[in-house]
């Protein structure tokens, strides 16, 4: 599972850094009004995004499949906890997003082995109030560098 995780970071990343496609999502991403200046379809973007994001969620089914069965509540804690990585991690960072990754899970881990397992979702709901307290932007998050941009 790590692996095939990196392997998709990994993949994402060249195709965000040296696809054409990626990089007109980026910039659509980034500034939507100025990518569309430069000839790039928001519809087709958003199409492809679409398209991308259920590939993505498909092969994290196929990838769960043989750990257990998948049943719809599961959703409700995945999201959470891609909510507690997004904030902890900052918005708009890679880098953050999988460090936090690994801050959270670890720290989920380590709570099922020696407090209780019913706290896990505790440790990503007090790793979210942490940050927002600490470090509103998150680990790396861009929030100063884009109001100064602005």
């Amino acid at each position: 599972m790590v692996g095939m995780g990196i392997v998709v970071v990994a993949f994402l990343w060249l195709f965000t850094h040296f696809n054409r496609i990626g990089l007109a999502l980026r910039g659509m991403a980034q500034d939507e009004r100025a990518a569309m200046m430069l000839g790039i379809d928001s519809d087709l973007m958003a199409l492809i995004a679409m398209a991308l994001g259920s590939v993505l969620a498909g092969l994290a089914a196929v990838a769960i499949l043989p750990l257990g069965n998948i049943v719809v509540e599961a959703g409700y804690r995945v999201l959470i906890l891609a909510i507690a990585v997004c904030i902890v991690g900052g918005l708009g960072s890679w880098v953050g997003a999988v460090l936090a990754a690994f801050m959270i899970g670890f720290a989920q881990i380590i709570t099922d082995a020696y407090i209780a397992s019913h706290f896990r979702m505790v440790v990503a709901l007090l790793a979210i109030i942490i940050t927002l307290i600490l470090r509103p932007s998150g680990l790396f998050g861009r929030q100063k560098e884009l109001e100064e941009r602005v």
